[in-house]
């Protein structure tokens, strides 16, 4: 909860809308909650099935008995002045909460795994130990203590693994968590693990041998650690032993009401997460979300927060999501927070602040979800919450377990946070939002959401009558940003996504690729990436290596498709109208440009045409000094660093293009619009020489400047105004 003294006005936000804005007018405006039938059954399904595959896992430190490769001091001891900072941060009642400290490690390590350890069954390597697990596969596993810790997480920097790796930690408080992958890098190519409990956090990495045999070097640098900290040593001053109790005696806890007292109280309270993540600072930080529901009753996990909680795809990667955080009787025994069901690792999909007009609302997609969920509803009728209706809330303020709000919303309510109608007020009737309930979600007592809390204002004291609680109007964020998610437009098309088979265009068109390598003589069939409605990617071999980048857009009287490559492998691209039946086949284009089809899909046919993101194999030899920016991209450990300028001929306007990383050799760029991929880049170590790949999706000019850091040496590469052709440099830096 952001809380806001008086008229004291919040602080500024970012905006970071990542999908298009899409106009809501037909979309529908209500849901109900969806409550899938034995969700008991479910959630106990679920919680053997993960206890199953954490008992997989190699355990390679207890087996062992692996020494810790670092340990470090208690943090009351190493690091006071960072615990009264966070402590000052929360007491100052800043946004979000924060609930853990990130400490590097003494020395970092570096694990590099490679075909030669596959000869030996048993060695000690890199801080821990690796093992052949079975003649398939290879485990590497080590270990961090960190004294008197509750729970911990690790960072992995520099992640290079195969897809199919897998990733376990295990804490020694008992508890297990995986297995996990690649699916939680952040931009940089770092990784949080999940939290486990206790002072020692273990990790187990197991790779398929095959990947080894075929002279694949993989590895990742273990550098820091986040130390997360029980309620009581989140705040309080002057030795004060809990988060502020003294001021949350107005909190009551859910499991003390019923049906009667809230109607939709058990949807609620299986449907809402207590999400933990790491802010843009680097430290640990919590807040309260909820699943919705969409008008498919598909149970797609979308998840609602708020932007001053999670405004960007790196903490979003790192979403710790704990479900079912309630006593088990009125204020009996709270559960572990380690043996709950769990989620990891998420995608933004929209976001938008406060200071630009917006509600402060994020919507995300969990990459997965636990059995035993309910799917909350909503109404997007900016009256359904008029003056006098009651709202009610599940939150976890402090990070605590499920506490129960009752509001009355009002208009009478001077505005002190935030303008309406984007904003709705209410006051006290039971209960109190504290720091932690931030994102929570204003329910009807229907289930359907109105609204998700922003913050506070008022009276100085959270539990007094005088203390409003804001929350950013659902119908506004609903008709701004959400409506294409909750609210999907039916498919028109008949293509059926796959792990080959992108679908673009409401499923209307349907694409594959397949390739061959002219140098060694193998071929196979693109794997598919999708990215947003109109535009996609394939990779060949390796997933972290974009090799194609395929849009398809609507241009009224004509279907254009657009595709670009960053590869010189022959390929063809089979783009298929389900609706009409029309094939249409892309080859290389001359020059390894990538091309547009401005006829793709009308009555004449056309060309072909192609386009692509970038790839990835080798990590640069050398690390670098480049800085990521919103303008600035950062490949090959930091030796590169990317930027362009864009300049539209058709109406004079120009400016930076805005980067965006998908592995450390691979990027993008958007140029006025965020969600309209312009530009992918993609550099390559050869041993020898550095090369330089871009493909385009855009006819407009712009120029792309790549400066090594390492050297100084800079190269340019220019797009002419009406140009569409990408290019290889294959000696853009020599090594």
């Amino acid at each position: 909860m952001r809380s806001i003294k008086a008229s004291i006005l919040l602080p500024a936000l970012t905006l970071a809308v990542l999908v298009p804005t899409m106009a809501a007018a037909a979309a529908a405006q209500e849901m109900r909650p969806l409550i899938p039938p034995d969700i008991e059954k479910a959630a106990a399904a679920a919680q053997a099935a993960a206890e199953k595959a954490g008992a997989a896992a190699p355990h390679v430190v207890d087996t062992y008995g692996v020494a810790p490769l670092a340990t470090l001091p208690e943090a009351a001891v190493a690091e006071p002045g960072r615990l009264a900072a966070l402590r000052a941060w929360n007491e100052a009642n800043h946004q979000p909460l924060r609930n853990g400290i990130s400490r590097p490690l003494p020395a970092v390590q570096r694990v590099e795994l490679d075909a030669a350890l596959l000869d030996r069954p048993l060695v000690e390597h890199a801080g821990g130990m690796a093992t052949q697990t079975s003649f398939e596969s290879l485990a590497w596993g080590g270990a961090v203590k960190v004294a008197q810790a509750d729970r911990l997480r690790l960072h992995l920097a520099g992640v290079h693994l195969p897809p199919d790796a897998r990733i376990w930690v295990h804490g020694s408080g008992g508890s297990t968590v995986g297995p996990f992958g690649p699916d939680l890098l952040a931009s940089d190519g770092g990784l949080w693990t999940p939290s486990v409990s206790g002072e020692t956090v273990a990790i187990d990495v197991e790779l398929p041998a095959a990947a080894l045999a075929r002279g694949g070097r993989y590895g990742f640098t273990i550098d820091r650690v986040l130390e997360l900290l029980p309620p009581a040593e989140t705040a309080g001053s002057g030795g004060s032993p809990t988060l502020r109790l003294k001021d949350m005696s107005c909190n009551v806890d859910a499991s003390c009401f019923g049906d009667r007292d809230f109607p939709s109280i058990d949807a609620a309270r299986h449907a809402l997460a207590r999400i933990e993540f790491v802010d843009g600072t680097g430290q640990g930080a919590l807040c309260s979300a909820q699943l919705l529901n969409d008008t498919l009753n598909d149970q797609t996990p979308y998840l609602l927060t708020a932007n001053h909680c999670i405004s960007t795809q790196d903490s979003a990667a790192s979403i710790d999501a704990a479900f079912d955080f309630f006593t088990t009787s009125c204020n009996g025994q709270a559960p572990a927070l380690t043996q709950l069901p769990h989620s990891h690792g998420a995608r933004l999909l929209a976001t938008g602040s406060a200071d630009k007009g917006t509600s402060d609302y994020t919507l995300l997609r969990l990459n997965n979800l636990p059995g035993g969920r309910t799917f909350l509803g909503w109404n997007a009728d900016p009256n359904a919450a008029a003056d006098g209706t009651l709202l009610y809330r599940l939150s976890h303020p402090g990070g605590l377990p499920q506490n129960f709000v009752v509001t009355r919303s009002s208009s009478s309510v001077p505005a002190c946070g935030g303008d309406r109608p984007t904003f709705l007020y209410s006051t006290q009737v039971t209960g109190g939002t504290f720091a932690g309930s931030s994102g929570s979600a204003a329910l009807l007592a229907n289930g359907e959401v109105v609204g998700q809390e922003f913050g506070g204002c008022g009276n100085a004291n959270d539990c007094s009558p005088l203390q409003f609680t804001i929350d950013g109007a659902f119908a506004h964020s609903f008709l701004e940003a959400l409506s294409p998610f909750l609210s999907p437009v039916p498919a028109v098309g008949g293509c059926r996504a796959g792990s080959t088979t992108l679908c673009l265009m409401n499923r209307r068109f349907q694409a594959t690729v397949t390739w061959t390598n002219q140098f060694n003589g193998s071929s196979g069939t693109g794997s598919a990436i999708p990215s947003t409605d109109s535009t996609g990617f394939f990779y060949f071999t390796d997933p972290s290596n974009f090799e194609l980048i395929l849009k398809i857009l609507n241009f009224g009287t004509v279907i254009k498709v657009f595709y670009g490559e960053l590869t010189n492998l022959h390929f063809t691209i089979t783009v298929t109208d389900t609706k009409t039946g029309t094939v249409k086949h892309y080859t290389n284009a001359p020059g390894d440009c990538g091309t547009i089809d401005e006829m793709a899909f009308a009555p004449d046919s056309a060309k072909s045409a192609p386009l692509s993101p970038p790839a990835a194999p080798p990590v640069a030899k050398a690390g670098g000094s480049c800085i990521r920016g919103t303008n600035t991209l950062c490949l090959l450990n930091r030796r590169l660093a990317v930027s362009v300028n864009w300049q539209n001929q058709f109406n004079n306007t120009s400016g930076p293009g805005a980067a965006a990383a998908l592995s450390d050799e691979s990027g993008l760029f958007s140029f006025n619009d965020p969600s309209a991929v312009e530009l992918v880049l993609k550099a390559l170590d050869f041993g020898t020489a550095i090369k330089f790949f871009w493909g385009t999706l855009s006819d407009l000019g712009y120029a792309i400047t790549v400066t090594d850091t390492v050297t100084g040496a800079v190269k340019s590469y220019k797009n002419n105004p009406g140009n569409y052709c990408g290019g290889i440099d294959n000696a853009a830096f020599t090594l």
